[in-house]
């Protein structure tokens, strides 16, 4: 049984609950972040702790915790639970109560749960994956909001069709993200993710930092029918590291086969994470 931190308290997973009248559980107004360990140790935790308190900022949620205090507090539920595995570690931050039911007037709620890693197919890594396209854009994309609903039922299609992450096209047919991951094309050696638009993932930051050793990386947009031309595409997430992507929609991405550049970058993930165990 995993020990959860609830609004002060560390609780059993299975008595862990929130007031009925909470505005994440009323209207979903909340935000939240997801990491991993590794070795038993959150990885990127500071830049995690500092997307998660921007996005309360785009919200208008005022958090009386600093990044150190939430930081801490990832620290010390971790060391109540016995790890045997890797796990995940979701930081939810609540509207908190409202005498209303729509406005927050009450203090926010911080949530930590801790579950463990379900193991990815290795045949996403060796073979690459198929995503399809959806006409569908994130209402405040630089924030990472409680509220996914439209995600769950974008993926819920993508399983229908044998995909693994549905990609959103805008007005202007441009190619923006994944439900639960940043797209990545290549083009001639240069490495191409949207930059306006989207959530920017860590996991993200992390690949655009290592690729400069590797090939010319620019943010800017996408056209569908570029996507569809180019040479590699993959698509990064915290649990999914580097997933290489050979089909998007009926449309076989180049050889039909992970790609050079791609495995290079995944190999280059790998490395980094190898370095942050090793420091550890």
């Amino acid at each position: 049984m995993k020990i959860y931190y609830v609004d002060g308290r560390f609780v059993p997973s299975e008595k862990a609950a929130l007031p009925v009248d909470d505005l994440a559980i009323l209207r979903g107004f909340g935000v939240c972040d997801i990491m991993r360990t590794f070795n038993g140790q959150p990885y990127l935790i500071n830049e995690h702790v500092e997307r998660l308190e921007k996005s309360a900022n785009g919200i208008g949620l005022s958090l009386p915790w600093s990044q150190g205090e939430l930081i801490d507090i990832v620290y010390e539920t971790l060391k109540k639970n016995a790890l045997k595995s890797e796990v995940n570690i979701r930081i939810v931050i609540t509207g908190g109560s409202s005498p209303d039911y729509m406005y927050p007037k009450g203090a926010p709620r911080l949530v930590i749960l801790v579950t463990d890693m379900a193991p990815l197919p290795d045949a996403w890594y060796s073979h690459g994956v198929k995503v399809i396209t959806t006409r569908q854009e994130r209402d405040l994309p630089d924030t990472k909001v409680t509220s996914y609903i439209s995600a769950t039922l974008a993926l819920k299609e993508a399983k229908k069709q044998d995909a693994v992450e549905v990609i959103y096209v805008n007005r202007k047919n441009q190619v923006l993200e994944g439900a639960t991951s940043n797209l990545f094309a290549i083009f001639e050696n240069t490495l191409v993710t949207p930059e306006s638009g989207v959530l920017k993932g860590i996991t993200r930051q992390a690949v655009l930092s290592l690729s400069n050793q590797f090939c010319t990386v620019r943010e800017a947009p996408i056209q569908l029918k570029d996507l569809l031309a180019a040479q590699e595409v993959f698509i990064t997430g915290t649990n999914k590291a580097v997933v290489p992507v050979v089909r998007v929609d009926n449309t076989r991405i180049g050889n039909g086969v992970p790609g050079q550049l791609t495995r290079r970058i995944m190999k280059a993930l790998e490395d980094h994470s190898q370095q942050f165990i090793q420091k550890r």
